[in-house]
C-alpha cells in the first residue's frame, strides 16, 4: 500500500493562518465588562409638542456626605458622574424667564448651600468639566434655590409637573433638590400647524384635533364649532366627535344643541359598545337636563 503525501497549497494556508491569528488576538483582547457604580441613564420626555432628552450618569450616596464634601461648594460640577451631562431641546424654550435656543448643551452646575448656578454650555465633548472654562460658550446661566428633601440615594435628573406647555427641570441628590421652570412653545407650534390647515380639504381627524385644541385652550369657540361640525360631517359614526361637539355647544351657551348632540353620541357609543362614552354621555345628559 502506497502512502500518498498530500501537498497543501501555501496560498490557501496564508488566509487560514491569518484568520487563526486574528481569532486568537481577539480572544486575548476581549474585555470583561463590569457593573458601573454610576450607571448611565437616558430620559426622553415629551412636553406638549416638544421633546427633552437628557443623557447622564447616576452616582449614589453610598453613606458619603455629598454636597460640601464629595461635591465641594462653589466649584464647577459636571452634574453627575463620568462624561458630562447632556440635555437636548427639540424647540426653543424659556428657562427661568430666559430664552434658550433649541439644541444640545452640556449641563454644568456650581452648587452652594442655599443656591446653585446652572449653566447650559455649548461645547459638549468634554469628559467631566472643561479643561478651560470659556464664558463665551455659556448659552444660559440661571440661579436655582435649594430645597430640602428627605433622601435621594441615586442622583436623579427629571422633568416634573408637566402641563401642555410648562414643566420643571429637577435635579435631586442626597438631601438636596433644585428645579428650574421651563416654558415650551406648544401654542406657537400649534398655531403654526393650524395656519397651514386648509379647512375645505382637511381630514376629519385634523379638524377634530384642531377643535379640541381650541376648546381646551380657551381659544375662539365659534371657530372650534365650525371645525367640529365639519369633522362630524365627514365621520358621522364617530361618537367621540359628537361628544366633543356637545361640549363646545354647551360652552357657547347652546344647551339644547348640546343635549341633542350628546344624545347622538350616546346612541353611537351604545351601538359601538363603548361603555366609557356611554357613561360619560349619560352623566353629562343628567347634569344638563337638570339645569
Amino acid at each position: 500500500m502506497k502512502c500518498v503525501a498530500l501537498k497543501i497549497n501555501p496560498i490557501i494556508m496564508k488566509p487560514i493562518f491569518f484568520i487563526s491569528i486574528l481569532f486568537v488576538t481577539q480572544s486575548i483582547h476581549a474585555q470583561i465588562q463590569r457593573p458601573q457604580l454610576s450607571p448611565k441613564a437616558k430620559l426622553v420626555q415629551t412636553v406638549g409638542l416638544s421633546e427633552v432628552t437628557i443623557d447622564y450618569a447616576r452616582p449614589s450616596v453610598r453613606a458619603r456626605t455629598i454636597f460640601g464634601d464629595l461635591v465641594p461648594y462653589n466649584v464647577l460640577w459636571r452634574t453627575g458622574a463620568n462624561r458630562n451631562t447632556l440635555i437636548t431641546f427639540s424647540h426653543d424654550v424659556v428657562i427661568s424667564g430666559q430664552l434658550l435656543s433649541k439644541g444640545t448643551y452640556a449641563l454644568y452646575t456650581t452648587p452652594n448651600k442655599d443656591t446653585w448656578m446652572v449653566y447650559f454650555y455649548n461645547k459638549t465633548d468634554n469628559w467631566g468639566t472643561p479643561a478651560q472654562w470659556d464664558e463665551e460658550q455659556i448659552s444660559l446661566a440661571v440661579r436655582a434655590e435649594v430645597q430640602d428633601v428627605s433622601h435621594t440615594e441615586s442622583f436623579r435628573i427629571s422633568i416634573e409637573n408637566i402641563t401642555l406647555d410648562t414643566a420643571d427641570l429637577q435635579l435631586a441628590w442626597e438631601k438636596t433638590v433644585i428645579q428650574l421652570p421651563i416654558v415650551f412653545p406648544t401654542n406657537k407650534i400649534m398655531e403654526s400647524n393650524l395656519s397651514k390647515m386648509n379647512v375645505d380639504t382637511a381630514s376629519a381627524n385634523d379638524l377634530y384635533t384642531a377643535a379640541v385644541y381650541y376648546f381646551n385652550n380657551d381659544k375662539d369657540l365659534k371657530i372650534a364649532k365650525e371645525w367640529i361640525t365639519k369633522a362630524v360631517a365627514l365621520r358621522d359614526d364617530a361618537f367621540w366627535f359628537y361628544r366633543q361637539k356637545s361640549l363646545i355647544h354647551e360652552a357657547l351657551g347652546e344647551l339644547n344643541m348640546a343635549i341633542d348632540t350628546a344624545q347622538r353620541s350616546l346612541k353611537l357609543a351604545e351601538s359601538a359598545g363603548n361603555q366609557r362614552y356611554i357613561d360619560l354621555n349619560k352623566k353629562q345628559l343628567r347634569e344638563w337636563t337638570e339645569k
